[in-house]
């Protein structure tokens, strides 16, 4: 496909949506039940699961 590179971050952005979306559902479920109850995601958890995945 061809896509001036002007507009590839936009591209990859609506691309990535949806998919980023369900992904982020799952793995909040997972860390949810990994913590105690109301256990807080910290940003530090959040972007070591975030690198692993992406």
């Amino acid at each position: 496909m061809r896509c001036p590179d002007e507009h590839k971050v936009l591209l990859g952005g609506y691309v990535l949506h949806d998919e980023a979306d369900h992904w982020w559902g799952y793995a909040k479920q997972r860390l949810e039940a990994d913590g105690a109850i109301g256990a807080v995601i910290t940003w530090a958890r959040f972007k070591r699961e975030f690198l692993t995945k992406y």
